[in-house]
């Protein structure tokens, strides 16, 4: 892979994991139904300018694009200094590109696999909670029609009881000694 390769590997995974703001206009849509196709194009812009100016651009120059292309484009004003500290990334892998040293881009490709393997373990561990749920609902559920069980009777009495006795306990405020109630959140 090419140094110019890189380098537009390493804006495009900046601005696609690094860049909140932007990471955020995109996922809300806040740059209507092409938002994505708008960062693309964002990340073509800059690569182009690195072509035409490479070691003469200029962070400010970079940062006032950045921010014209935010309020433009995704109708959001920066008022954090992102489109500032993210001119400054460029510029260090668009030097490093050039230098051969890829290491910022192998560690921004490096934290992007593992954000995804995160990403698809929260979505398992969530989907696997849905199946636990949606079992136990079924079960309360057959056990209220009267639909039999491989549960002996007395098992599915002692279960009800201290179901019952547990959303009771749930539900009734707690006074410590001074009179205060205990406020707890609904989970």
């Amino acid at each position: 892979m090419s140094s110019r390769e890189k380098f537009t590997q390493g804006v495009s995974l900046l601005f696609k994991t690094q860049w909140t703001a932007l990471k955020l206009a995109v996922d809300m849509q806040w740059g209507g139904h092409d938002s994505e196709d708008k960062r693309d194009w964002l990340i073509d812009v800059i690569v182009d300018y690195f072509n035409k100016n490479g070691k003469n651009t200029d962070v400010d120059d970079l940062e006032t694009i950045l921010n014209q292309v935010m309020t433009d484009e995704f109708n959001t004003l920066l008022e954090d200094d992102s489109a500032y500290q993210i001119s400054q990334d460029l510029i260090k892998i668009y030097y490093e590109c050039i230098q051969g040293n890829y290491s910022t881009v192998d560690l921004l490709q490096s934290k992007q696999k593992s954000v995804k393997q995160n990403s698809k373990k929260a979505k398992n561990y969530e989907d696997d909670e849905d199946d636990e749920d949606s079992s136990d609902e079924y079960d309360e559920k057959s056990l209220e029609n009267g639909e039999s069980s491989t549960m002996e009777s007395d098992e599915i009495t002692s279960i009800n009881n201290s179901t019952i006795t547990t959303k009771l306990s749930k539900n009734k405020p707690i006074i410590d000694d001074d009179g205060f109630t205990l406020v707890t959140r609904k989970r």
